[in-house]
């Protein structure tokens, strides 16, 4: 159990609310306790939250619908880049976007196609890619990494990754903190509901650091966070979230 989770189950409004209550009302005391969790722990807690919430959750996290299917924002910025280009995918997760960038596969990219926004499928939207890059991936969630290697190695028996057996790479780490010596430089960096979502605000600026050191001058740097109601109080936007999984 995280420092985070033992100060949320001890405290006496969390406590009293015992098991009952639906979800609008879990994160109602969520939202009350928040600032006073937050100031007690340090963003190394909030980090190994994080990744210790993700090892622990890979299995509902791979069932859920909404982590299923490419997002539209991959094929923009697919295609401003150049064929075999180096890119980085910050959280990659399960390795969903790394692989869809790395295997040009016709069919294998149809079928991450079908998330819906809008009303229509991206596929529906969008003609499906020919670019295929190489992809490394860097993520603080061992068991996501797991399973996105494994898979990656499945797809290699099948002779679908064929641009360089060497690629994707999945790459055990801090996303807030990647040495330029270790890796790069990109011509593309893309992050997908992973850098600034997960970001403690002391590291926002140290985050936007490592990628400026790791992108091309002319590289594209592409995120996408999630986007939620934040009320104007000064660190309003900082909030204990109920996890979807």
């Amino acid at each position: 159990m995280t420092k985070i989770e033992r100060l949320i189950f001890a405290h006496p409004k969390y406590v009293a609310s015992g098991d009952a209550g639906n979800r609008k009302e879990k994160q109602e005391i969520l939202n009350e306790i928040t600032d006073e969790v937050l100031s007690k722990v340090s963003e190394l807690d909030i980090n190994l939250h994080v990744q210790e919430i993700y090892n622990a959750t890979v299995s509902e996290y791979v069932a859920n619908l909404h982590n299923q299917g490419v997002v539209d924002e991959l094929m923009v910025f697919m295609a401003r880049l150049p064929s075999a280009s180096k890119v980085l995918d910050i959280g990659c997760g399960l390795g969903r976007d790394a692989l869809f960038m790395s295997i040009a596969d016709e069919d294998f990219r149809r079928k991450q196609m079908h998330r819906i926004t809008n009303g229509k499928t991206t596929l529906e939207k969008f003609s499906v890619p020919t670019k295929t890059f190489f992809v490394t991936s860097i993520d603080g969630s061992s068991q996501m990494l797991g399973r996105a290697s494994a898979e990656a190695e499945e797809l290699k028996e099948r002779g679908l990754l064929t641009l360089n057996r060497e690629y994707p790479r999945f790459i055990y780490g801090d996303m807030h903190y990647i040495d330029p010596s270790r890796l790069g430089p990109f011509e593309g960096i893309w992050s997908c509901a992973a850098l600034f979502t997960h970001t403690p605000k002391s590291l926002l600026v140290p985050s936007i650091n490592s990628v400026a050191r790791l992108l091309n001058r002319d590289g594209i740097f592409c995120l996408s966070y999630t986007n939620g109601k934040a009320d104007m109080r000064q660190d309003g936007y900082d909030k204990l979230l109920l996890s979807s999984t």
